[in-house]
């Protein structure tokens, strides 16, 4: 059998990304990715530090109210920060959308591309991001299931505890999540790169900086930081190969939200307290389960992504892609 091998290269959002009026050198591009990401974090701080602050404040001063030592007040707020409550966490999560704004509005008002360069078409939305969330669900579901096959985790039922509107919120929030990361790495930095280094470069350094950028979250291992660096891989063969970026938003925000609050595993190193069922990790079998970072740390998620790459690259498709004039563009007011 003949296996149609899909040139990446000749996906229209890049053709289309080469028509940009100002294409900074590689250097310039990295310094440019870091202020766009400093400042949606800007953004994300002016709004969520205060609240921060309020919150652990009055957290502090129950606990000196009730007796509290004053000597201790640093140890209060460091418990008050471990502490937050669940809508924090859900207010993050929509906060990122600081970083889809920041991307945006960089590669269209200073690089002089076009949305549809980014990937973000109306033509097939729907169906595109519905098949991409279908593929989350099925890889984070596959990893987690050879982790409980191998030993590595067992799943231990129902949470009757759990909070359907926090479910619902955090379903909401990862939609905005894996929206911005997938815009901010591949649709805006991959692509840039592409105008000026070789794909393979471009793909190759996307998705080490964006491992890069989990380096601070807890429980970071090599193991981790390796899988996140084929996440990263897998997500940009997925857009070239569909020239499209809503089905790797999607595949990002479902991996998270199924992993996180369905199946009740720690996402990236972030544990939840809110999950439809819960899973437990064995003790002595990190190597498998991923540890306290949780799947995302173990070979069960090395093995799917692997396959998935190799998937994504090598079944056929379609033999002709339509032309990015064709494409619909998303309008911003």
């Amino acid at each position: 059998m003949v296996i149609n091998m899909v040139k990446l290269g000749n996906a229209p959002l890049l053709s289309e990304a080469r028509k940009a009026k100002r294409k900074p050198n590689i250097v310039l591009q990295i310094l440019i990715f870091i202020a766009v990401f400093l400042s949606s974090s800007v953004i994300t701080g002016i709004i969520i530090v205060p609240i921060m602050v309020i919150e652990i404040f009055k957290s502090v001063n129950a606990s000196l109210i009730a007796g509290g030592d004053a000597a201790n007040v640093f140890d209060y707020a460091m418990e008050a920060l471990d502490a937050l409550p669940e809508w924090f966490s859900v207010l993050m999560l929509f906060l990122t959308a600081a970083g889809t704004i920041c991307a945006i509005i960089y590669c269209l008002k200073i690089e002089g591309r076009s949305l549809a360069s980014m990937g973000m078409r109306k033509k097939g939305f729907l169906k595109n991001y519905g098949c991409g969330y279908l593929i989350g669900i099925i890889m984070i579901s596959a990893a987690a299931g050879l982790s409980m096959l191998l030993g590595g985790s067992r799943f231990t039922g129902f949470c009757t505890e759990v909070s359907w509107l926090y479910v619902g919120l955090f379903f909401l929030g990862f939609l905005l999540q894996g929206m911005s990361e997938e815009v901010l790495v591949r649709g805006y930095f991959m692509v840039s790169c592409a105008n000026v280094v070789h794909l393979t470069v471009a793909v190759a350094l996307s998705s080490v900086l964006f491992a890069a950028l989990h380096l601070a979250n807890s429980g970071i291992t090599i193991p981790a930081f390796i899988n996140l660096c084929l996440y990263g891989v897998f997500m940009a063969v997925y857009m070239l190969r569909n020239n499209d970026l809503w089905g790797a938003c999607a595949i990002h925000s479902s991996w998270n939200f199924v992993q996180g609050h369905i199946l009740g595993i720690s996402v990236s190193g972030t544990s939840v307290s809110n999950s439809v069922f819960s899973t437990d990790f064995i003790e002595g079998k990190e190597l498998i389960s991923g540890g306290s970072f949780g799947i995302e740390g173990g070979i069960c998620t090395s093995i799917v992504l692997l396959v998935a790459i190799v998937l994504a690259l090598m079944i056929p498709k379609k033999t002709h892609w339509s032309s990015p004039e064709s494409s619909q563009n998303i309008d911003i007011a």
